[in-house]
């Protein structure tokens, strides 16, 4: 994770990455919920001074290397097998591939889990005309992803509501 900590805006809650360091060359927004945003200041409490949200262990100026998390996800792997738990190896990028499904199975609006991994289609005529960002949508989205994880967490039952309590609709403005 090479997020710096510039990049990680805590008021508006949300983690920006560049352009430069997207395959489409295009900002993308990540809009946090509150649990992220604690997860976020526990980690700036850890990284220090350093430029980076996870730091490298020897180096502060450098990022945590891939090689870090993968050998966490394998001693991830390897404790749930000694607890007798059925869980098959994985990759960082496959925990993105589980949180689309299971978002999509409860329901949530495919488009708004799309925007959120940055999944766009250029070459459809809906990718070239759908220029939405679903902010408040997305946000709504994050913060009831982490409330069931959350309540897995804690051995509760949580029902995620799939739309927004109070929906914001766009008003446009009459042409004068």
């Amino acid at each position: 994770m090479r997020a710096e900590t510039l990049s990680v805006y805590l008021c508006p809650f949300y983690v920006l990455t560049p352009k430069e360091r997207m395959k489409r060359s295009k900002a993308h927004n990540v809009y946090l919920s509150q649990q992220a945003i604690d997860i976020f200041i526990a980690l700036k409490t850890c990284a220090g001074n350093s430029r980076y949200v996870l730091p490298s262990r020897y180096d502060a100026d450098a990022p945590m290397s891939r090689a870090t998390f993968n050998r966490i996800t394998t001693a991830v792997v390897v404790r749930a097998k000694k607890e007798g738990l059925p869980l098959e190896p994985f990759t960082v990028h496959d925990l993105r591939r589980t949180g689309s499904t299971l978002l999509n199975e409860l329901g949530f609006n495919s488009d708004w889990i799309e925007k959120c991994l940055a999944h766009e289609d250029g070459r459809s005529s809906r990718g070239v005309y759908n220029k939405a960002e679903y902010e408040h949508q997305r946000r709504h989205m994050m913060q009831e992803w982490s409330n069931l994880l959350e309540a897995w967490v804690l051995g509760q039952k949580y029902r995620p509501m799939l739309l927004p309590a109070t929906m914001e609709l766009l008003e446009l403005e009459p042409s004068v």
